[in-house]
């Protein structure tokens, strides 16, 4: 009898689709959990780990192939004009165009012009022109990944007050952060002292703040000659300009030469450059190898800002 109503148990069960297969064990009396595998002979037997390769092969494998370029930053040089008791913010871009992992730390490098206005001597932040103890930058450790993209804010935030309507200027600095290696040093002795060297690399933006109230427009050149060619230097113009502003100029020259007997005419590169209120700055224009012999008449043309008018020199050399 006993056996007669099991029978008939699994037979109801089997036939009631909407029953689960849990329901099915527990009513059989099965309390494990593990469940049961019931394999159909009619139909091949599938091998789950050749599957997934065939899947995981189906993946398809993307490779930079662009080519590397290396680090850049932009712009070079930020020019603020911040009036005293407000604050402006720009930005600079970092991308690193590499395949791979870059660090870099912000920070600044602050500087004064020599005596003579031609060499930059260091400063400290607390030196009266020293533009860095009034910038804000963030992020200042940047971390980026191959083909990345960053974004840096500079702001300059100008204390109120007539004694901050000066021109102040700094270096922006940004080195890369490297991992330094344990040095190790083979059959060493004691007293040996090792020293290793670790390649870095970092880039340096000039930031400069003119207040609006400031003169940048009176740039003067007071000095022009030609030096010959010797056995260490090319033939070549030396100019030096002064800066009779209050603010900082911002200058474009270049060089124009005429062959006074061909009449044949060059014009040198065009080139830029700032200079401090109250400094001198000089400059050597290298003049072409394959120049001709002959007299010449130089021409310096100096583009400091002014809308109505540029400054000239003129100057006439015997190229031998």
């Amino acid at each position: 009898m006993n056996r007669f109503l099991s029978t008939c148990l699994i037979t109801c069960f089997i036939i009631l689709s909407n029953q689960s297969y849990a329901q099915i064990r527990r009513a059989l009396g099965d309390t494990s959990s593990k469940p049961k595998v019931v394999i159909d002979p009619t139909k091949p037997a599938e091998t789950p780990t050749t599957a997934a390769v065939e899947k995981k092969a189906d993946v398809p494998v993307i490779r930079d192939t662009l080519p590397e370029m290396g680090v850049s930053v932009s712009p070079s040089t930020m020019r603020f004009r911040v009036k005293p008791g407000t604050l402006k913010t720009m930005t600079l871009k970092i991308t690193n165009d590499t395949k791979k992992l870059n660090s870099f730390q912000v920070g600044f490098q602050d500087y004064g012009a020599g005596d003579d206005g031609t060499a930059d001597v260091p400063v400290d932040k607390y030196s009266m022109y020293s533009l860095s103890k009034y910038i804000i930058v963030s992020p200042t450790l940047i971390e980026l990944k191959p083909r990345e993209t960053k974004v840096i804010s500079v702001t300059v935030d100008i204390p109120d007050g007539d004694s901050m309507a000066i021109s102040m200027w700094t270096i922006l600095t940004i080195d890369q952060v490297i991992d330094r290696e344990k040095l190790e040093i083979p059959n060493i002795s004691p007293n040996a002292i090792g020293m290793g060297v670790k390649n870095s690399f970092g880039f340096g933006i000039n930031v400069f703040q003119n207040p609006p109230n400031l003169i940048v427009n009176n740039v003067e050149i007071v000095a022009m000659n030609f030096n010959k060619k010797t056995a260490t230097s090319s033939n070549n113009i030396f100019m030096k300009a002064k800066n009779a502003g209050t603010g900082i100029g911002y200058c474009l020259y270049y060089l124009e030469l005429t062959n006074l007997v061909t009449g044949k005419q060059t014009k040198l590169k065009v080139k830029q450059f700032a200079i401090f209120p109250g400094y001198s700055k000089t400059f050597n224009f290298d003049l072409p190898d394959d120049i001709e012999k002959g007299p010449y008449s130089a021409m310096a043309v100096l583009d400091f800002g002014n809308k109505e008018e540029l400054q000239t020199a003129e100057l006439e050399f015997t190229v031998e």
